[in-house]
């Protein structure tokens, strides 16, 4: 398991770029091929920004320095669904106390 993500990092790392953006980089992996790739991007934490996008805030939790919680809010005039930062911190601060509610709520469950 795991392969296809590794792979795929492989190519990244080869163009060197300056931001490294990953999608849910473990989703659908088993618990031993998403601890590989989380040591392969701990490994690569001094060579390149990394933004991870992810639903699972264990995973967040472990690999981030800084966290960033996002949700969504309809446009009052389209009705459109519209990104909202809502908090951005040192990842210890994000999840040992977070100074919104919302991210709160949604890193203890409560909502999402």
């Amino acid at each position: 398991g795991g392969q296809q993500q590794r792979l795929c990092i492989a190519r990244t790392i080869a163009t060197r770029p300056d931001v490294i953006l990953m999608d849910e980089p473990c989703s659908a992996l088993d618990p031993i091929a998403t601890s590989r790739i989380e040591d392969l991007m701990q490994g690569l934490r001094d060579e390149f920004t990394i933004i991870i996008v992810t639903h699972n805030m264990q995973q967040a939790a472990r690999v981030s320095d800084r966290t960033a919680f996002f949700t969504a809010r309809p446009d009052e005039t389209t009705g459109n669904r519209t990104g909202l930062l809502v908090e951005f911190d040192k990842t210890n601060q994000i999840f040992g106390n977070p100074t919104d509610q919302r991210t709160e709520d949604y890193i203890s469950g409560r909502f999402g």
